[in-house]
């Protein structure tokens, strides 16, 4: 008696794990053993679209026009006086003695070079952040520079620094004070404070202060702002009239000052930091050469004037060592900051009580932080994601995604940290440690994903992507991408435009599009889909895992925009993804050409086929192998189908599987 035939449908592919057995999650799509693909909101396994360069000709340092890699990107977008403008900053990096600031006003196809930071600053990842229609630029080693149209030391002329004596006469003063004085122009408004005068200590003493007048001729007057003798916030202390007054005596007690005005143009600038990022309408500069985990608020609405003793320190006992790797402000009201071995939060309003600033800093139970200021992002409440056992959960509120030294990707919640990178834990256990402050992430948020960029094995730039689908809970692989920036921009007439920079100085400085084409920049996508493995369904079901099976073909049904040839792979129920295939056939769904009324074909000017755009392709693949006729016998199957090919975008819409 003959074996009965039996069908399988499947038309979902949104699979969770890694190469795990389809009777424990009945989706079929492996993260594992697929790559370039993505799930698109239809739920359908989409071969994805390219890049395309921006720029026709690689830029070329401005000094000595050598070969150089783009090592930032940011999108600067001004809005005030009721119009818009918009400019791509980038970082031209040439490894050498060339680290060069450019910028476009034209999302990237001309450039203008701006200023070059030399060879100090190379290898030196630069950290942006828009403070009103200011951009303010970082990177460890330069003094920060600002943007808002031209580029700018960052740091306000101040106000005369007083010189602190003791004075011969008693007086009220009793404990170590500090000074400082903010000018006063003729319509009112209050200049950058001054430097701070030497600490000066003093035991029932007046003290007398001398400076030099402020040479800006509509100075009126001076307000003059002391510490108390055992605190460090500096309170109003006295009005003192005429430009050219030049001279003060001090002998206001503690008590007589601390219900005075807080000092809030401090006027110093900020210090040489690696981060910078707005919290709070303040801006936080993190990370110094000096102090690796500390972090120094700016005063409110003044983004350049920094107290340098304005900071707060984010280690402790079992942190030793740590540094500082990026910030993340306003995120559910707090800033985080990440080091290495922790996540950092903090929370207040930086108002002071009682001669306390009110921020409050806590290390959360977060079991190590991030490899990089550019790998977290933020992502809706509502995302889906799978935990170590398969089980998909959902986000219940906004969370940070970040990329850790352990090689994993986690979501913060602003206590704790759930690794969500289980399906592409082996793609990510290859990825360059030494090389960790170079992973980047870019938020696609269009089709709901996030892309993180790393370097795998000896690669000393970035060359693949993991991909986290957080509408469907799903991961891919991309490769190659040899980008070491990117960027979410805007134009005029697009509301999401991908960006990414060129990671090799041998290719130049270009700056791709991505998402448009279908190669990599001319080169074929190799786009490949792979099942977990199949066993079948029994009459009752569920899965048959212990029967043997003839498996005989397959249907696929696939929407296509024109004819693509695509590979169908056989291999046993117990290959890795990675394994070679047992044989292989060619299918070619054709995407259907255009009919006249008489049935003619329709064709273009140059004699090519019209063909209908993105229709429906039924195909059937006979699991057989044409060398010997033989089919596959096992319990299980896996199939991988794909093109090498820099033809239109293809999608797997369902397929149906036949065995006996």
């Amino acid at each position: 008696m003959a074996i009965p035939l039996q069908l399988q449908l499947f038309d979902a592919f949104l699979g969770t794990q890694e190469g795990i057995h389809s009777i424990i999650l009945p989706e079929v799509f492996s993260s594992g053993g697929s790559q370039n693909l993505y799930i698109d909101k239809f739920g359908r396994a989409k071969k994805i679209s390219g890049y395309s360069k921006q720029n026709s000709v690689a830029v070329t340092t401005n000094t000595g026009a050598t070969a150089a890699r783009w090592r930032g990107l940011f999108h600067y977008r001004a809005t005030e006086g009721g119009s818009t403008s918009r400019t791509l900053i980038g970082v031209l990096d040439d490894g050498v003695d060339e680290w060069e600031i450019w910028s476009s006003a034209d999302n990237g196809a001309t450039w203008t070079f701006r200023l070059d930071l030399g060879s100090g600053s190379i290898g030196q990842i630069p950290d942006f952040a828009q403070f009103g229609d200011t951009l303010y630029m970082t990177n460890g080693k330069m003094a920060p520079r600002k943007w808002t149209g031209s580029i700018a030391a960052v740091g306000r002329t101040q106000s005369p620094t007083p010189a602190a004596a003791a004075s011969a006469s008693v007086g009220n003063l009793l404990g170590t004070y500090k000074y400082k004085l903010v000018s006063i122009r003729s319509a009112g408004a209050r200049g950058a404070g001054s430097i701070a005068s030497t600490a000066l200590s003093v035991q029932d003493l007046q003290i007398d202060l001398t400076w030099t007048a402020d040479t800006d001729l509509t100075t009126v007057g001076y307000e003059l702002y002391r510490t108390s003798g055992t605190g460090a916030v500096y309170y109003f202390t006295d009005y003192i009239n005429g430009r050219l007054t030049a001279s003060y005596t001090d002998n206001a007690t503690d008590l007589d000052i601390l219900e005075n005005r807080v000092m809030e143009e401090h006027g110093d600038a900020p210090p040489t930091t690696y981060f910078v990022e707005p919290h709070k309408q303040r801006l936080w500069w993190g990370r110094t050469d000096a102090n690796p985990t500390r972090a120094y608020w700016s005063d409110s609405g003044l983004a350049e004037d920094v107290l340098g003793d304005n900071y707060l320190d984010f280690s402790d006992s079992e942190t030793v060592g740590d540094v500082i790797t990026g910030m993340i402000g306003n995120q559910e009201g707090k800033l985080v900051v990440f080091t290495e071995k922790a996540v950092w939060t903090v929370s207040g309003t930086g108002q002071v009580i009682g001669n306390i600033v009110d921020w409050s800093r806590v290390r959360t139970n977060a079991g190590v932080g991030s490899v990089s200021h550019r790998s977290a992002v933020r992502v809706p409440s509502g995302s889906k994601y799978a935990d170590q056992e398969g089980k998909l959960l959902t986000t219940q509120v906004s969370t940070l995604a970040y990329f850790t030294p352990f090689g994993d990707i986690r979501l913060f919640d602003g206590d704790n940290d759930t690794i969500i990178s289980h399906p592409v834990k082996d793609a990510l256990s290859t990825y360059t440690y030494a090389q960790r402050a170079k992973i980047h992430a870019l938020h696609d948020s269009q089709r709901r994903h996030i892309i993180w960029f790393y370097p795998e094995g000896s690669d000393g730039e970035p060359t693949r992507a993991v991909v986290w689908n957080y509408q469907w809970g799903v991961w891919y692989l991309w490769t190659p991408v040899p980008f070491s920036c990117s960027v979410e921009t805007d134009t005029s007439t697009s509301p999401l435009v991908l960006l990414v920079g060129e990671g090799s100085p041998t290719t130049g400085g270009y700056v791709y599009q991505w998402w448009s084409g279908n190669s990599f920049d001319g080169s074929n996508i190799n786009a490949v889909w792979m099942t977990k493995t199949l066993y079948g369904i029994t009459k009752e079901g569920i899965p048959a895992l212990s029967n043997q099976k003839r498996w005989r073909w397959a249907d696929f049904l696939f929407e296509i925009n024109q004819n693509v040839s695509l590979t169908v792979d056989v291999l046993n129920g117990v290959a890795p993804d990675n394994a070679s295939a047992l044989w292989s056939t060619t299918i070619t769904p054709d995407a259907g050409s255009l009919l006249a009324a008489n049935g003619d074909r329709l064709v273009a000017a140059n004699a090519d086929v019209l063909r209908a755009s993105d229709a429906s392709a039924r195909e059937k693949a006979l699991l057989k192998n044409a060398a010997n006729g033989d089919y596959l016998h096992d319990t299980g199957l896996r199939l991988r189908i794909g093109d090498n090919a820099t033809l239109g975008s293809w999608s797997l819409e369902a397929f149906t599987l036949a065995y006996q």
